[in-house]
């Protein structure tokens, strides 16, 4: 049985039965599916320092802050038992979210409370869907803004939709595809939208979002999940720091920073573009040229007090503002900040944009529009992702099969949130690593 490595200054084996490149959460629910099915033959290559992926906490000076802000919430049972299983005792929510908006806030979702914002505004979105029915033409849906105005009107998608995305995207509705919506966020029905302007109450349907109802680790913060799993695999061979450069599909040999591994099973949970480039395959490039990815500085800060009305997060659409979405990370989790407040401010830039003076403006911004006092801010954390959301641009029915089909071709398993190109959340995470380990389990 061979000994865990984090940051082990051991080489390499020269082979393994299975290597698994990235030690997020896919990856090491992959690794623990293999190691329950009896192989052990497992080799998991981590580039970073420590494993977990997106799934780390910053526990400096006695917080429990993530660096990204993280609530689990699924229909999927399987699922949901592997993570109460591996976070620990959770705390459980139904959520209560909002949007800012001029002096005040709206309740989330948007289009169900129209009657929140002013006359003229309530106008404005009547107005529109008056004017969409009256169309005689079905619009033809080419991409996520023909989308948008077919479901909500113009009106709500100028106020809210268009603004609150291209600026959490970095990129026009009409280069976004739309089939991933409907997995984010239902929309209301006519019946639904009319009590949103008349204030008739909520609709009969009720809130259903797919995070209306959602659960977090009561110890340890969401990097509980990843040290759960470290525990689950730990006879496995484990190695950070380690970067994969190339990958030879036909000898079935990674090279990574470190060595060469042979492998007979290779799962790769990188960056589906990097997978492909590192494999070779040319006749990819075109599709890989068009995989863009979002990202996000997430500001934590530690406070004495935080002044926001009692919404676990908070969408953030006015383009002046630095932040796209706050998050009360201490209604949340309540032991983030002992005797304290919490709040992550996530901020999506250009990949060749500077973060310096980033944490000046948004601290500037929160001081502007009274949430914060500078004298309340204990302590102000950064972290920068890249890639942190896969955009899903306008031909990703086309590229991202078609990256798919080539590498499973050549014998890697491409899966996760990134290995996938999928705007995945953590139950759909977890099962991309029970999937991928059945390829291998089950061939």
């Amino acid at each position: 049985m061979r000994k865990q490595h984090e940051n082990s200054r051991a080489g390499l084996p020269e082979r393994a039965e299975t290597v698994i490149l990235g030690a997020g959460l896919t990856g090491l629910i992959a690794a623990r599916e293999l190691l329950s099915s009896g192989r052990r033959d497992i080799l998991i290559l981590e580039r970073e320092a420590r494993p977990g992926g997106l799934l780390k906490t910053n526990r400096e000076f006695g917080v429990t802050i993530d660096e990204l802000p993280h609530v689990f919430f699924t229909k999927n049972k399987r699922a949901s038992a592997i993570f109460k299983k591996l976070a620990g005792p959770v705390y459980s929510y139904r959520h209560s979210l909002g949007v800012m908006w001029k002096d005040g806030y709206v309740d989330f979702p948007f289009q169900d409370n129209i009657n929140q914002l002013g006359l003229e505004e309530k106008k404005l979105v009547l107005r529109s869907l008056l004017e969409k029915r009256l169309e005689k033409k079905e619009p033809v849906l080419r991409n996520l803004e023909d989308y948008a105005l077919r479901e909500l009107g113009s009106g709500i998608v100028d106020l809210f939709f268009r603004p609150y995305n291209e600026k959490l995207w970095q990129t026009p509705l009409a280069g976004m595809e739309y089939a991933w919506l409907s997995s984010k966020i239902r929309l209301p029905g006519p019946a639904g939208l009319a009590d949103s302007i008349l204030g008739g109450g909520r609709s009969a349907t009720g809130d259903v979002a797919p995070h209306a109802d959602f659960i977090y680790p009561r110890r340890g913060g969401i990097e509980a999940l990843a040290e759960g799993l470290l525990r689950a695999i730990k006879p496995l061979a484990l190695f950070c720091g380690v970067e994969a450069v190339r990958i030879d599909p036909k000898l079935r040999i990674v090279h990574t920073s470190r060595g060469a591994v042979c492998y007979k099973n290779l799962i790769s949970t990188l960056p589906l573009g990097r997978a492909v480039r590192l494999a070779g395959l040319k006749d990819c490039s075109r599709a890989v040229s068009r995989l863009r990815a979002t990202r996000v500085v997430c500001l934590q800060y530690a406070l004495s007090e935080v002044k926001l009305p009692p919404y676990h997060w908070i969408y953030v659409p006015d383009p002046a503002l630095p932040f796209y979405r706050l998050t009360r990370v201490d209604l949340i989790n309540p032991k983030a900040v002992p005797g304290g407040k919490a709040l992550l401010a996530e901020c999506a830039l250009p990949v060749s944009c500077s973060s310096a003076g980033l944490e000046k403006r948004v601290t500037s911004a929160l001081a502007g529009l009274g949430i914060v006092k500078k004298k309340d801010i204990k302590k102000v954390w950064s972290s920068d992702h890249f890639p942190a959301y896969p955009v899903p641009h306008a031909r990703r029915r086309e590229d991202v099969p078609l990256c798919l089909r080539r590498l499973s071709a050549a014998g890697i398993i491409s899966a996760g949130r990134f290995g996938e190109w999928s705007i995945y959340n953590m139950d759909h995470s977890i099962e991309a690593g029970i999937s991928a380990a059945e390829k291998i389990t089950l061939s």
